[in-house]
């Protein structure tokens, strides 16, 4: 593919719907090559690799990016180029040679969940791609696509990270057949806020974190109910009833 200095270059905008979009058929087409996942080198020694992964991700979705083409005929004029790790996206106008720079993100392990990446630097709202490998070799590759924050969290009772959070990532939770939804990125707290409440109403091993979010509960309610009349108590209770 032949580029033009990048001082000439002019930028245009790839949506992320679109991104989002390629992920799922490039999800579909590694679902069909079972054979050439079979010949991906996944682990080297005690170490996990991700490269015959990811440029076996990058051809297919190439491909899926040429399927695309073929039924959109607006984007006849863009070409892409894809580089691992990961799936690292060029949308290359060839009318006046603009770029725009996109990324799906590649997941692959012999477990339904495993720890995802820092949340400091995390767009929540990425495509995710997680391959599930089959603990024997006669087991069939499993690969599903949803946004990041889709798969994000282990279970319903998740401590609070003591660090930068690390979300673990759930293949079980990806749902590849729903729209593109744009979340902020800190949309991932109202997760850990709901879990905390959940284990205190569910059994579950003990945490100090448990009886934290009980003291904070006792406080949070006492103050409300110092600073608010009875009357906003119930037109407040009455609104939430009603949008039930």
């Amino acid at each position: 593919m032949a580029y033009i200095k990048r001082s000439r270059i002019e930028r245009f905008n790839i949506s992320d719907e679109v991104v989002y979009n390629l992920a799922k058929m490039t999800t579909t087409l590694l679902n069909d090559t079972q054979d050439l996942l079979r010949l991906v080198k996944w682990t080297d020694g005690e170490s996990n690799i991700d490269t015959g992964y990811s440029t076996l991700a990058c051809m297919l979705c190439q491909n899926a990016w040429n399927n695309i083409k073929e039924n959109e005929s607006k984007y006849e004029f863009v070409d892409i180029a894809c580089e691992a790790p990961d799936i690292n996206i060029v949308f290359v106008n060839k009318e006046n040679g603009s770029e725009c720079n996109r990324k799906i993100e590649l997941k692959s392990s012999k477990s339904t969940r495993m720890p995802g990446s820092t949340i400091k630097n995390l767009n929540i709202n990425i495509p995710l791609i997680y391959c599930l490998r089959p603990k024997y070799e006669v087991g069939p590759f499993k690969v599903r696509c949803s946004q990041y924050y889709t798969a994000m969290g282990d279970s319903d009772i998740d401590l609070f990270q003591d660090r930068t959070p690390r979300p673990w990532i759930n293949f079980a939770k990806m749902e590849q057949d729903t729209d593109y939804m744009e979340k902020q990125k800190d949309a991932w707290i109202d997760h850990y806020a709901i879990c905390a409440l959940k284990r205190l109403e569910v059994p579950c091993q003990k945490s100090w974190q448990d009886d934290m979010v009980v003291v904070l509960k006792e406080k949070i309610i006492k103050d409300f109910v110092k600073s608010t009349s009875i009357e906003g108590i119930k037109k407040m209770k009455d609104e939430l009833l009603s949008s039930d």
